[in-house]
């Protein structure tokens, strides 16, 4: 998953030959899958899920290892290794169907073992893997008003999947909730590798540690919108979800240049100022649905 993450918005796909038959191997052989297709949770001494308290391993370890054959699927074709692409199709089909029937409760998604608290994490890697369906985002919403497990690292997944399910004022509250006390620090202007230092985080933790910056990649990539729709932000996406907030900017570089947006709400309008780069198109998407493509260049445009 993360080497299609780098692939993806890097367009650098040179490594991909290099990594392929161990990536391969390493899913295939090292892990291993039940008689209905679900990877068998593996023992050893560092089965780490997250940081924290009520970790529900058994769905994690289901969704996360969907999302690594999407990804080699991904790397298969592009290979042209046609036999892996009909493997790898089937092992996600089978994975497809048994998801809801193992795991899905009515209320949330939970192992058929595992007997603590809702585990939010989990729920938000079953929205992002694409294993869950939009008719359970009503109630999946409940359980991310009321859960808070997540580690700094792992709320990034659930804010991203509050986003995906277009519910971008509980995302951005939860943000402020959950960041509150670690920005109120003022001897310290980085981030935790807990939700506080010292004491406060998970062992100890780090006062300066990387996988606690999440949001900051979604206030671009959601909030105003900026997205890739082919590698390397060849065509890009800007579909802002603002929730209460009334304006917002936000810059990303590209290997063709940078992608300047700004953003003002004005009663139900947005107006949206955006710097295509040259070589590139973009598809600009408002939340009534109404579409438009820009070409390179400067644009102002605006609608609801």
């Amino acid at each position: 998953y993360g080497f299609y993450t780098q692939y993806f918005y890097s367009a650098d796909s040179s490594f991909v030959p290099i990594i392929y038959d161990r990536l391969h191997r390493y899913l295939h052989e090292v892990w291993k899958v039940d008689s209905k297709g679900i990877p068998k949770e593996r023992a050893g001494g560092w089965t780490w899920g997250d940081w924290g308290e009520e970790i529900d391993m058994g769905l994690l370890t289901t969704c996360w290892y969907y999302l690594a054959l999407k990804a080699e699927r991904e790397f298969a074709i592009q290979l042209g290794k046609q036999s892996d692409v009909s493997d790898i199709n089937r092992m996600m089909e089978r994975i497809e169907k048994e998801f809801d029937d193992r795991y899905w409760t009515g209320s949330c998604y939970r192992s058929p073992k595992y007997k603590g608290k809702t585990d939010d994490r989990s729920q938000a890697m079953a929205i992002l893997s694409g294993l869950t369906s939009s008719d359970k985002y009503k109630i999946l919403l409940e359980v991310f008003k009321k859960e808070y497990h997540a580690s700094p690292y792992m709320e990034k997944y659930v804010l991203e999947a509050l986003f995906q399910m277009k519910s971008p004022d509980l995302a951005l509250q939860r943000m402020k909730n959950r960041y509150a006390k670690m920005l109120s620090y003022k001897e310290c202007t980085t981030l935790f590798e807990g939700w506080g230092p010292g004491v406060d985080g998970f062992g100890g933790g780090t006062i300066n540690h990387a996988w606690s910056g999440g949001p900051l990649t979604l206030l671009s990539q959601k909030v105003c919108g900026i997205d890739a729709t082919s590698p390397g932000f060849r065509t890009f996406k800007v579909e802002p979800q603002l929730g209460a907030l009334m304006e917002v900017s936000a810059t990303v570089p590209t290997s063709f240049g940078k992608i300047d947006v700004s953003i003002v709400k004005k009663h139900s309008k947005l107006e949206i100022k955006i710097v295509v780069p040259q070589n590139t198109k973009a598809e600009v998407i408002f939340p009534n649905g109404k579409t438009s493509w820009l070409e390179s260049g400067i644009h102002e445009l605006a609608g609801n």
